[in-house]
């Protein structure tokens, strides 16, 4: 049985990728602050941590899930984002090639500046602020460590279950639950994409042995602000307690692009089926966080 080593297996879109490679492969995870059962504990700022890791599992791909993805927090401390985002993935890159293993990462829309009407994977970068500067660094050096083995997928606004309630979604159906009003950016575009759409991708990606990179989003390209009335829609909200405002005036340290919109064309045509709607993803979302609550349900 082939071994998978996901480095950020406590994160929403980690906890995506166990569900998907089980059975058929030996799953084995990895996590800085949110270690959980067996798992192994991982630094990615920490280059002899990410080599011991890469060593015990001897995996046979190696997904790189984690990583400081704030991007304001990436802005204010660049240095920080450049050890873990870059530095921590070129260590990641070269245990892995010593291990012989395959290597997956993600990316982000952000590496384009939103100036085009959409993006190819062919499309020159042109990143707009610290954070998305660094995965384009984290990108070459994958494809410097293994380019023969690796696979890139770029993606825009992931969501899903997350213990932890860190993305969007959940953290805005808590607040709004609770009865806060929510400032979101009306003039901030992006494509939601369901975290278990991207882990399945990734499993049929693997097993079909592709190469390279790909984009990966959901279907709909929508602004913030919509796409948190089509949470309270679906969730059974109030949609009053969305405060829509420009972006410009929501003090954010990290320059942002309006919206990058990436073509998916090369996924479809590698037989990867369509992602889920927001409304689709957003039900399925639903059976996970109690409506009117907010309280996570056990699992």
């Amino acid at each position: 049985m082939k071994r998978v080593l996901i480095i950020g297996a406590s994160g929403q879109v980690g906890h995506a990728l166990r569900v998907a490679f089980t059975p058929e492969y030996a799953v084995i995870g990895a996590s800085h602050r949110h270690v959980e059962g067996d798992d192994a504990r991982i630094d990615l700022a920490d280059a002899d941590s990410v080599r011991g890791v890469i060593e015990d599992a001897q995996p046979a791909v190696v997904v790189l899930a984690g990583g400081m993805f704030h991007v304001d927090g990436c802005e204010l401390d660049p240095a920080r984002s450049q050890l873990i985002n870059v530095t921590g993935t070129k260590v990641v890159g070269a245990a892995a090639r010593s291990a012989g293993a395959s290597l997956v990462f993600y990316s982000t829309e952000h590496v384009f500046d939103g100036s085009q009407s959409s993006y190819r994977e062919t499309d020159a970068v042109a990143p707009m602020n610290v954070y998305s500067r660094h995965k384009v660094e984290a990108e070459n050096a994958v494809r410097d460590a293994r380019p023969d083995d690796h696979l890139i997928l770029r993606t825009s606004s992931v969501y899903g279950a997350d213990v932890h309630r860190r993305n969007f979604v959940v953290r805005f159906v808590d607040q709004v639950t609770a009865g806060q009003s929510v400032i979101v950016a009306d003039d901030q575009w992006g494509s939601p994409t369901h975290a278990a759409d991207l882990a399945r991708t990734t499993r049929l990606l693997v097993d079909a042995g592709a190469r390279g990179t790909y984009h990966a989003t959901g279907p709909e390209f929508v602004d913030r602000a919509t796409f948190a009335r089509r949470i309270c829609e679906r969730f059974g909200l109030d949609a009053s307690l969305v405060v829509a405002r420009p972006a410009s005036s929501l003090g954010q340290p990290a320059p942002r692009p309006w919206g990058v919109r990436l073509d998916c064309s090369r996924l479809a045509a590698a037989g990867v089926p369509a992602f889920m709607t927001i409304d689709a993803g957003l039900d399925t979302l639903r059976e996970w966080v109690r409506p009117y609550t907010g309280t996570i349900q056990s699992r």
